[in-house]
């Protein structure tokens, strides 16, 4: 059966203490696997300045985390992200709608193709010779 892969992508507070952000990735795994999907991966960012002051905090503690499941997980992780105080702001993203979590995940997704980087310098410096020459009539038309 064909599962949803996701991402959530939050900031806590960076005041916290290491224990309650083991908590706080403790009771999010917990979610993920009461509701009937798992975790792939769950990293910390570390603390970074935010772009734009959140909840009177200028600095946040970044975390991402990947997870599959069914299409009421990701309602549920928000509802809980929502009531934690810890967390200043959160956004999930559904990567694939299709996902096989017994599949290698480079098969998952096509490599992106391959340019060669000497034809394709070769046609932007003809580009711009063709260009040049076209501007250069188009300036003689201009002028006359």
């Amino acid at each position: 059966m064909y599962q949803r892969k996701y991402e959530v992508f939050f900031i806590v507070d960076p005041d916290l203490p290491d224990s309650d952000l083991k908590s706080l990735e403790t009771r999010l795994k917990e979610v993920v696997n009461r509701e009937g999907g798992s975790v792939l991966s769950y990293n910390s960012w570390g603390k970074k300045k935010l772009a734009y002051p959140v909840k009177k905090r200028t600095r946040g503690h970044y975390f991402l985390m990947e997870f599959v499941g069914g299409s009421g997980l990701p309602q549920e992780l928000e509802r809980n992200l929502k009531i934690d105080e810890r967390v200043l702001r959160f956004i999930t993203v559904k990567l694939d709608d299709r996902y096989e979590p017994g599949k290698d995940e480079s098969t998952q997704v096509p490599p992106p193709p391959s340019f060669d980087d000497a034809s394709t310098e070769e046609k932007s410096s003809s580009d711009s010779s063709e260009m040049t020459e076209q501007e250069e009539q188009e300036q003689g038309q201009e002028n006359e």
